[in-house]
């Protein structure tokens, strides 16, 4: 039986993102159903920045807190809410040397566990190189915006296929968005 494709669209600087990125890892995938990571920038440039105290994301934080916490995740994320697209860009070469995974999980954590600024090119260098990544080469594919096109058009395909927010899974002709835990997760996906 041929499984349809699982597209998780996600944003780094989510909390719930990160979240969902866990339940999905945990839930034993059959063969052929990879999840395809698919960058959503839920502020993109040049909308202004936030604060994580944001009304419009101081409910979306409580919640995800009282998830966390009885996952045994301490939240930390840095006041300000960094703008994404370059975060996304280094997943995307990440993704092309085989460290795709790795360097997501990575982003993840160096904001929402550590408060670091994944905005910055030097922080996203450093993420990079941990898992091999060449410094320099590193550095000028996010200097030059070497996938920053494909970032853009990925968030509106998104959009034309009526993907509206980020964390949202679509698979099968349907999708969930927001969290759902790995229960739910592993009955909407299916055998």
């Amino acid at each position: 039986m041929k499984h349809t494709p699982v597209q998780f669209f996600f944003d780094f600087s989510d909390p719930v993102s990160y979240l969902v990125a866990r339940e999905l890892a945990a839930i034993d995938h059959p063969a052929g159903r990879a999840v395809a990571w698919v960058p959503f920038e839920r502020r993109p440039p040049p909308a202004s920045l936030v604060t994580t105290d944001d009304p419009a994301l101081a409910a979306r934080w409580a919640s995800c807190r009282q998830q966390s916490e009885s996952r045994d995740i301490l939240f930390a994320p840095a006041r300000l809410v960094p703008w994404t697209r370059k975060s996304h860009e280094l997943a995307l070469y990440a993704e092309t040397h085989g460290v795709g995974d790795a360097v997501r999980n990575r982003i993840f954590e160096a904001y929402l566990l550590e408060g670091r600024d994944i905005g910055r090119v030097d922080v996203l260098v450093e993420i990079g190189v941990a898992f091999g990544l060449d410094v320099t080469e590193t550095k000028a594919v996010l200097d030059v915006d070497r996938f920053e096109q494909a970032v853009l058009e990925a968030r509106e395909e998104a959009l034309q296929a009526g993907v509206t927010d980020a964390p949202t899974i679509v698979a099968g002709g349907g999708s969930v968005r927001g969290f759902h835990n790995r229960t739910a997760l592993g009955t909407f996906l299916g055998p």
